[in-house]
């Protein structure tokens, strides 16, 4: 199985930066040192997708940071990505694995003890969980599930689970010491006007 030897995933959304251009801002991320990227834009067309997600590889592939596509499995087999994110209602996780192999990661977001314990039977590599705090994005999902819940699901889980929502570079120590493996983050890279820094300042409280 393929090793999740980073702490820190960026998820994109493109209407979180401020009018500038996702592949210039992950080009600045990943030359501070990001070490992986999640192609979540779930509401481009394929056409466009499949051109944001190849301009995107242009940008990760030379400093070898995988790219991870949402739900897209088609999409990562064509452009030989580095993996797939699932939604906790996607396709289950043993049929994509039977179509990405072993050498590819798949990740699944979750956000119950139920859900994390079924990614870690299916054989997910890593999990996300959350909303930890409250963020915009993960309102949908309803109250923000706090420390003592994520402490709760990492205890149980055997693979790597990453804290999502409203993380910030303060809050990094705190989901670290409930047992988070690492952070997922937006708005905390993507909507800061230094992207450079902001990258620097995570892999920092992350001690990367």
């Amino acid at each position: 199985m393929p090793r999740v030897d980073f702490r820190l995933l960026l998820v994109t959304d493109r209407t979180q930066t401020g009018g500038r251009t996702l592949p210039s801002l992950l080009q600045q991320a990943v030359e501070a040192g990001l070490p992986a990227v999640q192609l979540r834009e779930r509401d481009l067309p394929t056409g466009e997708l499949l051109q944001l997600a190849r301009e995107i590889r242009s940008r990760t592939a030379p400093h070898a940071v995988p790219l991870l596509i949402n739900d897209r499995v088609d999409l990562m087999l064509a452009l030989d990505l580095d993996g797939v994110h699932l939604r906790a209602n996607s396709l289950p996780i043993a049929a994509v694995r039977r179509l990405v192999g072993t050498h590819r990661l798949i990740g699944i977001s979750t956000h119950s003890l139920a859900e994390v314990q079924a990614a870690n039977r299916d054989g997910a590599d890593y999990v996300v969980f959350g909303p930890i705090f409250d963020t915009p994005s993960k309102r949908p999902f309803g109250s923000p599930f706090g420390l003592e819940r994520l402490a709760e699901v990492c205890r149980v889980s055997a693979v790597p689970v990453f804290a999502i929502g409203g993380i910030t570079k303060a809050s990094v120590s705190d989901v670290r010491r409930a047992g988070a493996h690492g952070v997922a983050v937006i708005g905390a890279i993507l909507g800061r006007a230094d992207i450079a820094a902001a990258t620097r300042d995570m892999m920092v409280s992350l001690g990367s």
